[in-house]
């Protein structure tokens, strides 16, 4: 076959692969579609840590070790979501301005677990919604926690810029 013909070659890989793609999306056991392994939705409150959060809402006293192990966005209504720590969860652990604002987490929960993964981060602040992540001005790059850039490994700044309207 000639790869001169680049639409020719896409139509085939994908009658090819059409009947895998489908397969992989059935239960081996009934033929049935699966559910998504996770759910996205949007939370809004104060990062805290898990520990200090369940001592101060239900008395709950646990290890000094754990004071700083967790950390949960508390809701206003009390609920607490354990944050899954990857880059982005870890930037609350780095950055100690974001675990002082209340926030709109954009978040993923995936079935069978607790935690959430957060997508997206946004303030919300008084006057407007934030989009929140880290600049660096000289490689023109976003990075999701405090630290070197990726790139030049100079300096990053915090940067807030005014969310788009839904």
């Amino acid at each position: 076959m000639s790869w001169r013909h680049p639409r020719a070659v896409a139509l085939l890989l994908a009658v090819t692969l059409l009947p895998t793609i489908r397969l992989l999306a059935e239960s081996p056991e009934t033929g049935e579609t699966r559910q998504p392994r996770f759910v996205t939705k949007s939370l809004q409150g104060q990062v805290v840590w898990l520990a200090e959060a369940l001592s101060r809402l239900h008395g709950i006293k646990t290890v000094p070790e754990a004071a700083d192990r967790i950390l949960a966005l508390e809701t206003a209504d009390g609920q607490l979501h354990p944050l899954v720590e990857d880059i982005r969860g870890r930037a609350f652990r780095r950055d100690e301005r974001l675990r002082k604002m209340q926030v709109e987490l954009l978040v993923r929960q995936f079935q069978g677990s607790p935690m959430v993964q957060i997508v997206q981060v946004f303030e919300l602040a008084e006057d407007a919604k934030y989009e929140i992540d880290y600049w660096c001005e000289i490689c023109s790059i976003a990075m999701f926690e405090l630290k070197e850039c990726e790139c030049c490994q100079g300096p990053i700044e915090f940067r807030r810029r005014v969310a788009p309207a839904n």
